[in-house]
């Protein structure tokens, strides 16, 4: 059992916030802090990194957020968990910068008609899609911070993209919330479901999940969800690859489509086909969607 009654409603918190001199305070402890280790500064020298002006001022402000996004401690004050979470949102520009990466070739190709894919990030969402004018096919159109891809190389850019979208979808294939830690719920949507980009060819069986705690939602393919499981992680292991290490937008089982067979109704179930080299691993999902079977050929 948990009691949140002296909690803050979301509308009294982001109140707190919406005040630049505190939002200085929080920058100030933030900055002065080592990784893994919130450093805890003094009335005096808090004020003086936060350069604020009038001690009474910078007293009203810094009481305001105590409780909530920073704590008092014996030798000073240093940011709670929450503190960390505002100050690491600030620094990674989640609300507040803009950066965009014009699209790219890729030396990969489109999984539906095999012209170069593409990758670009604008509007905080990175996307790998078909380069032709006449392929809709869009493979992963996923959120990322700016601060993450901005000033790296093109390489980087999509080292740390994979690496996003693979852990925050593995999560959710575990009924996991990667946003936060809720409860997430899965199901296969019928095929005449509402849903954005439904006539992207590259995707023909979505899974919606939906987390239980901050209504979160995601629409993946089912493919895209077997990445990291055991069974498909410990087939490439077998063949010297480590597949959490490709592009996620490279793996035909996971981009798209093409290697998944819905195989009956009453109950529902799929085949996803997993090809590395001369071999063949096929993953039998339920409705859920849960890995029934999995099988090497």
């Amino acid at each position: 059992m948990t009691d949140d009654s002296d909690g803050l409603r979301p509308d009294d918190a982001f109140t707190l916030l919406a005040d630049r001199t505190r939002i200085k305070i929080i920058r100030a402890l933030g900055d002065a802090s080592t990784p893994g280790v919130p450093e805890t500064l003094t009335f005096s020298e808090l004020r003086r990194r936060a350069d604020i002006a009038g001690s009474g001022r910078f007293n009203y402000h810094l009481k305001q957020l105590l409780g909530q996004f920073v704590e008092e401690t014996d030798d000073g004050y240093r940011l709670s968990y929450p503190g960390v979470r505002v100050y690491q949102a600030m620094k990674a520009g989640t609300f507040t910068e803009r950066v965009r990466i014009e699209p790219f070739e890729l030396d990969a190709d489109c999984h539906v008609c095999g012209a170069p894919q593409v990758a670009g990030y604008r509007d905080s969402m990175f996307r790998v899609r078909c380069g032709a004018d006449d392929c809709d096919a869009v493979f992963y159109k996923y959120f990322c911070p700016p601060s993450s891809l901005a000033e790296r190389e093109r390489e980087g850019v999509l080292r740390a993209a994979n690496e996003h979208i693979q852990r925050e979808i593995a999560s959710m294939a575990t009924g996991v919330c990667p946003w936060c830690c809720g409860r997430m719920r899965a199901r296969v949507l019928p095929p005449d479901a509402e849903m954005p980009q439904r006539d992207n060819p590259a995707i023909r069986n979505r899974v919606l999940h939906t987390c239980e705690t901050c209504d979160g939602s995601l629409y993946t393919r089912l493919g895209g969800l077997l990445v990291r499981h055991p069974a498909v992680v410990s087939f490439f292991h077998d063949h010297a690859v480590d597949v959490t290490r490709r592009h996620v937008w490279t793996l035909p089982f996971a981009a798209s489509d093409e290697r998944t067979r819905v195989t009956g109704t009453d109950p529902w179930r799929a085949t996803v086909r997993v090809d590395c080299g001369d071999d063949t691993l096929r993953i039998r999902l339920d409705d859920e969607p849960s890995v029934v079977e999995a099988t090497r050929e």
